[in-house]
């Protein structure tokens, strides 16, 4: 039986396609830096990096779709619950 790696990333540090595959680098930040330009800003390290066929690509980004529209419906559903339990003024 497989095992299953649970991998966490605070931000993709790159995306690129080469020869059909598109290569997703995870990061994590590790503190706070400076920009070129001098200004405050966060360190990010990276970790890992994902490598999936094209085609498997375009169906991740479509899940990813798909999830985010459940979860702008689920915030707004619960916008408008508190908007009528809030107590007239």
């Amino acid at each position: 039986m497989a095992t299953k790696e649970v991998i966490f990333a605070d931000r993709l540090t790159n995306l690129s396609v080469h020869n059909g595959l598109v290569r997703i680098d995870l990061g994590v930040i590790v503190g706070p830096g400076k920009t070129k330009e001098g200004k405050d800003a966060l360190t990010v390290e990276p970790t890992h990096q994902l490598v999936i066929p094209l085609e498997g690509f375009a169906a991740l980004v479509a899940a990813q779709q798909a999830l985010l529209k459940k979860v702008v419906e689920a915030g707004k559903k619960r916008s408008a619950a508190k908007a009528v339990e809030a107590p007239a003024s």
